[in-house]
């Protein structure tokens, strides 16, 4: 269609790039060239105004297209910046998460750790009392022992003390006895008249040691 509209544009221009003597030489023929000519022209304005319509209308649709596809690229941005975004925010949120999580742990290991301390603790106050109180019975019952060692030497020495004043007592009263019984009998002999000899013992009796 374009085609026949630029030739039937150009037969037109053609028409009226004759001279005007050739026109006035044949005045039915004139008329109807220029008729035709006139035709010719309206319709190759219809057609380059349609030519121009369709590349207006073709601007206009490529355009729309375009704002289409811009619109459309624009949106896909925006899930892909939502995307990001999303897991930005995950990654953020698990490395908190791993944060708080280390941050838990730190604390219950350290806490696990001084609970092994105390009890470890505990247990070595209680291992240094055990031997507080068994060297605490130890020096008790040395010094109940040498208590009772320093009672029974007491014992023992007032016992040897009481045999060796009974015996030194029993000797006492032998030597009085050997004494006072040569005189008692002479002294009776002299009140009775008698003169008899009175055997002296050479020794005095001794009193025998007893044996306990």
């Amino acid at each position: 269609m374009i085609s026949i509209s630029l030739a039937a544009g150009v037969t037109a221009m053609w028409l009226v790039s004759l001279p005007v003597d050739q026109l006035l030489h044949h005045p039915a023929t004139d008329l109807t060239v220029a008729k035709t000519a006139e035709a010719a022209q309206e319709e190759f304005e219809q057609a380059r105004n349609a030519e121009i319509d369709a590349s207006i209308a073709a601007v206009a649709a490529r355009r729309t297209q375009e704002d289409l596809e811009q619109a459309r690229n624009a949106e896909i941005d925006a899930s892909i910046a939502a995307v990001a975004a999303r897991r930005t925010q995950e990654e953020f949120e698990q490395a908190r998460n791993a944060e708080i999580d280390a941050s838990i742990a730190a604390v219950t290991a350290r806490r696990t750790q001084e609970e092994f301390e105390r009890a470890r603790n505990a247990e070595i106050d209680a291992s240094i009392a055990a031997v507080a109180a068994r060297r605490t019975q130890e020096e008790f019952e040395h010094a109940r022992n040498a208590e009772i060692d320093a009672s029974i030497a007491a014992v023992a020495a007032r016992r040897t003390q009481e045999e060796f004043e009974q015996a030194r007592n029993a000797e006492i009263d032998a030597s009085i006895a050997a004494i006072t019984i040569p005189w008692a009998l002479t002294f009776a002999d002299m009140q009775v008249g008698s003169f008899a000899p009175i055997e002296v013992l050479e020794h005095p009796w001794q009193p025998r040691p007893s044996i306990r």
